[in-house]
């Protein structure tokens, strides 16, 4: 959606433990329609990072919204997340 607020936790969590349960462990996260980010839609992502380094993963975002960078500088996060500017450039790394 156009925000990531944090109600759709539980179905990314689900899908991020799904994905690297099926060995699937290169995850790419597309932001391209999402245009606000909250403290929670961070602790999302920050779930995804942490979960699938852990296991030995690929975390990487896609299509990065210029107001979500600014939100990852705010909180010092911008360097932790791998960003790409488009699904094909993530896949392309």
């Amino acid at each position: 959606g156009k925000m990531m607020l944090g109600y759709e936790a539980n179905d990314f969590h689900e899908a991020i433990e799904d994905a690297m349960k099926r060995n699937k462990n290169k995850i790419i996260v597309d932001l391209s329609n999402v245009q606000f980010i909250s403290s929670w839609g961070i602790g999302i992502l920050m779930y995804g990072y942490t979960t699938t380094t852990n296991l030995g993963g690929d975390f990487k975002l896609a299509a990065v919204s210029e107001k979500i960078i600014e939100m990852l500088i705010k909180t010092k996060l911008d360097n932790i997340f791998d960003k790409y500017a488009s699904v094909e450039d993530a896949l392309k790394s």
